[in-house]
């Protein structure tokens, strides 16, 4: 990709304002002009106390010296003595000629060398930039520099400070391109404009701490993978990281405030670039993981439970599946893990638990959790939890989502109904050819009972699935309802009748029903599941009679909404808890409903209650919302911009100025005395208020005598001059 237009300028340009903004601040310039301002204004006002805006003045210095003094150092261009075109011949050159000295064998005192010794760190430091190419065009273009001069070397001794030069011996390293895409100019407009989140790192292959961060970076890719778009730029695309970079707020120039790597997000249908939004925590993956997850893509964090709240708060919690995580570390889930949380959280409930080895043995015998990492699926009461021992990846993680997202004996709720069949308002799981199903609901309030009840319709499903292979192979006629259920006619599902108790009631007709449906009441001591079929009907006329009307009112339109719904027809069983019972019972009912002239009732049915279970929402964390975020980042760049502009010393010596004359002007003026604005008016512009001014005038005196001589004398010489005027009016 080639430079700028103006390259060579724009490259001189970043050069002079990298080494404007290192050079040393010229506190001269600065206490002149503050001294001459401050003069001027002693004059002018006549300022009987001038001490006291000397003071301010000697404050505003000391701040000066406090916030100016950091950027006291020369250009590395400067320490060498060439010009910043030079070759690296000349740099060589010149290296070598300041260096030369310190391999002399002479004896220096301590404080020599410790002088001498920061003076060659700092030859030494400019030779490694400069004589690098990668390097100096990092540093030419935004003014990196990662050789930083640390307190050990600089109270080191000489020999040990020769010995450590060169400061960064290393190789430009070569990142690995995997789960990330190499962005330029030109396909960087398709992640600007795209509908999905983009991560992008910033980096040099002359930085070493890009280079130690590339383990860190694939690792970030592992576990954003299928959940986030990542890219990378090098910073040899220089007209996209200049793009990229940070703006210094004094001065307009790219540079990066935390040095490389520089992490940034690119939101959904971000079109701009104010909508960037950029890293500034510390560069460690537990950190930016977590960041790109809560803070960008807005993703439930995965809370840690203890061996005994696991199983009161999650496993006793009759709700959908359970998906335990088993971490050694202790670290947050990873974003992948917190995606399938919110996309899963109706069908599963998620938590995590830290593997200790106190611990193992009750995971082991319980559920078959032997070491961490580990992922545990539990499924219905008495059904053997699924296990899978070691790491996981996003495709991997999703594909046991996606085969583990129902129960074997799935649970009707709002989210499953249509899927199994189960709505008036849709059709069987066959298809909308099917005119006649049937949907086997067992209903029952959370508990022991239910959790038998469930075992036993599993086991009728079991021995469904069992009889359509082994008639199948052999050529015997499978049952009724095993021909059902092969054809997508039948479904087995299971109620929870305390939370869905509207429809519980509207479909259990009994005495008892209290004891099926509803909350559990006080001293209730029987909690009694219930089994009944539903059959569900369509007229094969319907859809044609429904095209060919046109409906004109209102009636009409109801009626329309009656028409789309299936006839209902309930059964219920009460015969004996046993699976081939049950089997009979299914099928015969089958049989007559698909023979029989039976009734046909068109009533809506309530709908299904939302579950409110341990949604995504109740597992994540508090995070902050977009518009306080907004604020937040806003305050940052104010922050920012403020310490750009009180960094920058040539800004800093003009707010010194205008400072030092606001202070001395405005706050540091003498008081002035209302009676003699008031002796200056023209007495002719008003004669009946001249007498009055003049009685006043001589009272004010009176009173202004014992507070201050000098007001007046200044008020009777006023009078004196107005009694004149008026002789001579007169």
């Amino acid at each position: 990709m080639e430079g700028p237009s103006c390259g060579e300028e724009e490259d001189k340009e970043g050069r002079r304002w990298a080494n404007q903004t290192a050079r040393q601040s010229k506190p001269l310039f600065s206490l002149l002009s503050l001294a001459l301002s401050m003069e001027i204004a002693i004059r002018k006002h006549d300022v009987r106390s001038p001490w006291r805006i000397y003071a301010v003045a000697s404050i505003i210095m000391l701040c000066h010296m406090l916030y100016g003094s950091h950027a006291a150092y020369k250009s590395y261009y400067e320490v060498l003595g060439i010009k910043e075109t030079a070759t690296f011949e000349e740099i060589f050159a010149a290296y070598q000629k300041l260096s030369e000295p310190w391999y002399k064998e002479e004896e220096n005192n301590e404080q020599g060398i410790h002088v001498a010794v920061t003076s060659i760190i700092e030859v030494q430091r400019a030779f490694e930039i400069l004589s690098n190419e990668k390097r100096r065009q990092d540093y030419d273009h935004f003014g990196l520099d990662e050789l930083q001069e640390t307190e050990a070397l600089a109270k080191a001794n000489k020999e040990e400070v020769l010995d450590a030069f060169p400061l960064a011996k290393h190789n430009d390293f070569v990142p690995i391109a995997s789960r990330t895409t190499i962005l330029n100019a030109t396909n960087f407009l398709s992640a600007l404009g795209s509908d999905e989140t983009w991560f992008i790192q910033l980096y040099s292959l002359a930085s070493t701490g890009s280079q130690s961060f590339a383990d860190t970076w694939e690792r970030i890719a592992e576990s954003l993978d299928g959940v986030a778009n990542l890219g990378r730029v090098e910073l040899v695309e220089i007209q996209l990281a200049r793009l990229l970079a940070e703006k210094n707020r004094a001065t307009g120039h790219p540079f990066f405030r935390h040095g490389l790597p520089s992490i940034l997000a690119i939101p959904p249908s971000c079109k701009h670039l104010n909508c960037l939004v950029r890293y500034t925590d510390k560069m460690t993956y537990e950190n930016i993981a977590d960041w790109c997850a809560t803070s960008i893509l807005k993703l439930p964090r995965i809370l840690y439970y203890s061996p005994q709240s696991l199983v009161t708060d999650v496993i006793q919690n009759a709700g959908p599946d359970k998906v335990i995580g088993f971490s050694k570390t202790g670290e947050r889930a990873a974003p992948y893990f917190r995606k399938a949380a919110k996309d899963y959280w109706q069908y599963a409930i998620f938590a995590f638990v830290l593997w200790r080895e106190q611990d193992a043995v009750f995971w082991e015998t319980r559920f078959g959790v032997e070491s961490a990492p580990a992922l545990l699926f539990l499924k219905d009461p008495g059904v053997q939890p699924v296990v899978y021992h070691g790491p996981m990846n996003s495709s991997s993680f999703g594909g046991a989502m996606e085969a583990h997202k129902n129960h074997v004996l799935p649970q009707l709720r709002s989210i499953t109904a249509e899927e199994l069949g189960c709505d008036a308002t849709g059709y069987s799981r066959g298809g909308k050819e099917v005119l006649t199903w049937y949907c086997v609901i067992l209903a029952g309030k959370p508990g022991i009972e239910l959790s038998q009840m469930r075992a036993v319709l599993r086991s009728v499903q079991d021995d469904l699935l069992r009889d359509i292979d082994s008639n199948e192979d052999d050529g015997t006629p499978v049952t009724t309802a095993a021909k059902a259920f092969k054809e997508k006619r039948l479904s087995l599902t299971w109620l929870d009748g305390e939370k869905q108790k509207k429809y519980c009631f509207f479909l259990v007709h009994s005495d008892d029903v209290h004891e099926t449906c509803g909350p559990k009441r006080y001293g209730e001591a029987d909690n009694v599941p219930k089994i009944f079929l539903v059959r569900y009907k369509r007229d094969s006329g319907e859809q044609e009679v429904l095209k060919e009307k046109k409906w004109k009112n209102i009636w009409d339109v109801v009626q329309e909404e009656q028409e789309k719904l299936a006839s209902l027809l309930v059964a219920s069983y009460n015969g004996t808890m046993e699976s081939q019972k049950i089997m009979s019972w299914i099928s015969q009912t089958i049989k007559d409903g698909d023979t029989q002239d039976l009734p046909n009732f068109k009533v809506e049915t309530p709908a299904l209650i939302p579950e409110d279970t341990i949604t995504y929402k109740k597992q994540a964390a508090e995070f902050f919302s977009d518009k306080v975020q907004k604020v937040y980042y806003k305050s940052t760049d104010l922050r920012y911009g403020f310490s750009d502009v009180i960094r920058d010393p040539k800004l800093f010596q003009i707010i010194i100025v205008v400072a030092a004359l606001y202070l001395s002007i405005y706050y540091f003026r003498p008081k002035t005395n209302s009676n003699t604005l008031n002796s200056q008016e023209d007495p002719l512009s008003s004669p009946s208020l001249s007498n009055q001014s003049e009685e006043n005038s001589t009272t004010d005196n009176t009173s202004s005598t014992l507070l201050n001589p000098q007001d007046t004398l200044a008020s009777t010489k006023a009078s004196a001059d107005l009694r004149k005027r008026k002789e001579v009016t007169t």
